[in-house]
């Protein structure tokens, strides 16, 4: 399927049209979120955890976090730590492997994502608006 959902056999349909509306709706989203990442004092690597443990809808190892992340365990746990202090998410020791933690989503921490997807959501509604 091509970019926005077009066939290029259609007539009227323009691939570069398309590629310029996917950059400007990412550049806005890079904006949203450079923002919330200013205002919170995250890292990159800690959204991304955020990011991930949303998205997963169930708790996340460490070592799991550190790899979507890009960042190694140890970082990965040290930001954990920082998100916990947040309450952001919550740790909590896998009761079969005490060498394991389970990183959960608070609801603190939905909470502020929905508040980052729905602005990005909004800029993409918004931009849809400016083309019609």
């Amino acid at each position: 399927m091509a970019i926005g959902g077009g066939n290029a056999e259609d007539t009227g349909f323009d691939i570069e049209a398309c590629r310029n509306r996917l950059c400007r709706l990412m550049l806005a989203e890079r904006r949203i979120i450079a923002r919330y990442l200013k205002q919170n004092n995250w890292s990159h690597a800690s959204f991304i955890m955020l990011l991930e443990l949303y998205a997963a809808a169930k708790p996340l190892s460490i070592s799991s976090l550190g790899y979507a992340s890009g960042t190694s365990p140890a970082t990965a746990g040290r930001l954990a730590v920082d998100l916990e202090t947040r309450r952001l998410i919550s740790r909590q020791k896998d009761p079969h492997d005490a060498r394991r933690t389970h990183i959960a989503m608070a609801p603190r921490g939905y909470a502020t994502m929905r508040c980052i997807l729905d602005d990005c959501e909004a800029a993409r509604v918004a931009s849809g608006r400016r083309e019609a």
